[in-house]
């Protein structure tokens, strides 16, 4: 070997060794540091671990590791105002406060660092810490979203390598039943994690319940948390729960049921060798639904013997059209999502058409001024679609939104278009000349304006928009509610937090976590003005109860902008769609029922409840009236009944029936204490399952007479 050759060898290794030295600190470094950027969507749980704090709330948002120190910064949000605690290593912090660990920080002690009542939102840097927090004192729960840029360092020696393990995975779905496997038997510490791969739309996983032993006892102490949002294509992160039997569900579309049962057997969900005297199958059997063979019960009562005036439009959200499967409907992607309009003659009660073309779990709907066209909302996507009210065809889809686009109104002037978008906290307003003209493409609409909820993530849901301009605005995954103006794009007052409020019907209580799932305006009467919020308990001792969040708005109170509360009403498990009838007499809400025996079997089972308004004296406003409902009832409009008088539509989720109330003799049946006089008759949907948004054309919600609506030239 030449000079020159062994020359270059030695400098080739010499300069290998300088890149090696490098590299090898390089892979020390990563064995001792870790750096991140990570944003949590998190929810308060007590304070349980320290000593003297088990009062509070607080969010881990860098949890205590073994040999492991952080230092970063973090900004967040929250909607409540926050405290931020920073534990450090013991006398390493002279300016702390001594604390004292317990249950899973038994036997530690640490230097707080604490900063009280820092607001609402901020930013915050962080040295030295064992464990990150949010905190409140107050005791009340709140939710967060945290965005930490952070490095982990251990101590001595390297970081703790995570066990890599494979979860248990839960596929998220647009489909019945939504959650694939829908019940999971696991043992404790068993990771489980959840696919939205599949899905089109945004969901959360949200834990409502726990249930702690064998005799099936729940657990009181157990508060709602939500584990995960997420969007299409997202897994969430691993979740490794306690011993116990959990339900879950997707809060913004809450029919979407998911049952864990970790190291308690629970065979009504697995039908694992389950014996027919299980305890857990009569418990817990109407958690997990599908749809199936629709078997006439001997209650079903024929249909109204008096027409109605026009057609019944009906969002079957869970139908799984024989078409769509065979590949002659497909929607977006090119998949047979689900869902149907059914169009019912009111003159014969016969289904007269079957809309469900590119139609994605449509939820709600409703028509132009003028009766010709219908506007629907795909809740579990992104898009709105245009239907040619008379031809019972699509005339525009697509049109983009938010994601998760739930209720619809246009105004009487034909002017604007709007939805509520349950993913966001926005209502989008869009032109409703361009939604109606066949010239204009529909990814050329655009939304014309937004009107943005003051809370974060709102998610309104069942709006109700008058005519002159308010929107009664249910901010479903905030718990606020709150009244807008369309005309001025605002809110009209700070939004009011239910969980705030005194319950009635729990003395000494408050009504504490719920969704305010819908919301209603009536006329003005008399100078009093309802406002009517349909509200699904979430506290344990009171879970899926339903109560009535009624308001005066009118001008004796001082208007929308002074929202002053009437009344509190207890009505049965989860009550949905509520809307004031148009002449202000009645509100109509429809109850799903409790899936526990919540009370007393009166207040578990579906049912449509009747309050009647008071005008002279709000006080006197009452439940007056409790009508047997269908399994899931859900949706209410009101519309003409031939001959003059009003009929009111009732939906049902889980039971493809249509409910007719007669508005007109609801007080001869409270007078006679006889609540099936009130019911003109029902109407078989067949196979059309999931009933959910009802509108009748032309459309009573407004007008209490056919003459006074607009809509009313196609049917006189």
């Amino acid at each position: 070997m030449n000079k020159a050759v062994l020359g270059a060898i030695i400098a080739a290794m010499a300069v290998l060794g300088f890149l090696l030295a490098p590299i090898s600190l390089q892979n020390v470094d990563a064995a001792r540091l870790k750096r991140s950027i990570e944003t949590k969507q998190l929810t308060s749980e007590p304070h349980a671990w320290l000593v003297g704090h088990e009062s509070h709330q607080a969010v881990k948002v860098l949890p205590l590791q073994d040999n492991v120190v952080y230092s970063g910064r973090l900004t967040f949000t929250a909607d409540k105002n926050v405290d931020i605690v920073i534990l450090h290593p013991k006398d390493t912090f002279a300016a702390g406060t001594r604390v004292t660990g317990q249950n899973e920080l038994a036997g530690k002690e640490f230097d707080a660092e604490i900063y009280r009542s820092v607001g609402t939102s901020g930013t915050w840097v962080f040295n030295n810490a064992l464990q990150v927090e949010l905190h409140t004192t107050n005791g009340e729960a709140f939710n967060a979203t945290v965005t930490v840029y952070y490095q982990a360092r251990a101590v001595t020696g390297e970081l703790p390598q995570p066990q890599v393990e494979m979860p248990r995975t839960i596929v998220v779905s647009e489909f019945v039943p939504w959650f694939v496997p829908s019940a999971l038997q696991i043992e404790p510490g068993t990771a489980v994690q959840w696919d939205a791969s599949e899905a089109a739309s945004v969901h959360t996983i949200t834990v409502v319940t726990r249930i702690t032993d064998l005799q099936l006892n729940m657990d009181k102490e157990y508060t709602a948390k939500t584990l995960a949002i997420l969007n299409p294509g997202d897994r969430s992160q691993v979740w490794k729960p306690d011993a116990g039997v959990y339900v879950y569900v997707c809060a913004i579309h809450p029919y979407m049921v998911g049952v864990i049962s970790v190291g308690v057997p629970y065979n009504a969900i697995t039908q694992d060798n389950d014996p027919s005297n299980d305890i857990t199958t009569q418990k817990f059997a109407s958690w997990i639904w599908g749809p199936g063979p629709w078997e006439r019960p001997a209650s079903i009562l024929p249909p109204p013997s008096t027409p109605g005036v026009g057609e019944v439009w009906i969002d079957a959200q869970f139908d799984s059209m024989k078409d769509k499967y065979l590949g002659n409907m497909l929607g977006k992607f090119a998949k047979p999502w689900p869902g149907s309009i059914n169009v019912i003659d009111a003159k014969t009660w016969q289904r007269v058409a079957k809309i469900g073309q590119g139609l994605n779990n449509p939820h709600n709907l409703w028509e132009s001024a003028d009766g010709k066209f219908v506007v629907q909302t795909n809740w579990h996507d992104n898009y709105l679609t245009v239907i040619d009210a008379e031809k019972h065809e699509i005339f525009k889809n697509y049109i983009t939104t938010g994601m998760d686009p739930a209720h619809i109104a246009v105004t009487p002037d034909n002017k604007w278009v709007v939805t509520g978008i349950n993913a966001g906290s926005e209502f989008q307003v869009f032109d409703a000349s361009k939604m109606f003209d066949p010239n204009v493409k529909p990814e050329d609409i655009k939304p014309a304006f937004s009107i943005r909820a003051s809370v974060p993530l709102a998610g309104p849901h069942g709006f109700w928009l008058t005519p002159d301009g308010l929107i009664a605005g249910p901010y479903h995954m905030a718990n606020h509610i709150a009244v807008l103006s369309l005309n001025e794009r605002k809110e009209m007052h700070r939004p009011i937090n239910p969980a705030q409020l005194d319950d009635p019907a729990a003395p000494g209580k408050k009504l504490g976590a719920g969704i305010p799932i819908a919301s209603y305006i009536g006329p003005e009467i008399n100078g009093h003005r309802y406002w009517v919020t349909a509200f699904v308990m979430l506290e344990q001792d009171r879970l899926l109860q339903g109560r009535l969040l009624i308001y005066d708005i009118g001008e004796k109170v001082g208007g929308p902008s002074n929202p002053t509360l009437v009344k509190v009403l207890k009505v049965n498990g989860t009550p949905i769609q509520s809307p004031i009838s148009p002449d202000g007499r009645y509100v109509v809400s429809a109850n799903s029922g409790g899936l526990f025996v919540i009370d007393d079997e009166k207040h578990a089972k579906a049912a449509i409840t009747v309050v009647k308004l008071d005008y002279e004296d709000p006080s006197k406003t009452d439940v007056a009236l409790v009508i047997p409902g269908y399994s899931g009832t859900h949706g209410v409009s009101y519309g003409y009944k031939e001959g003059g008088g009003l009929y009111a539509y009732v939906t049902a989720k889980f039971a493809p029936v249509l409910r007719v109330i007669d508005v007109e003799k609801i007080e001869e049946a409270i007078e006679k204490n006889d609540p099936m006089i009130a019911v003109a008759g029902d109407v078989d949907l067949g196979d059309s399952w999931g009933g959910m948004g009802v509108i009748a054309i032309p459309n009573a919600n407004w007008y209490p007479t056919l003459d006074e609506n607009p809509a009313k030239g196609r049917f006189q």
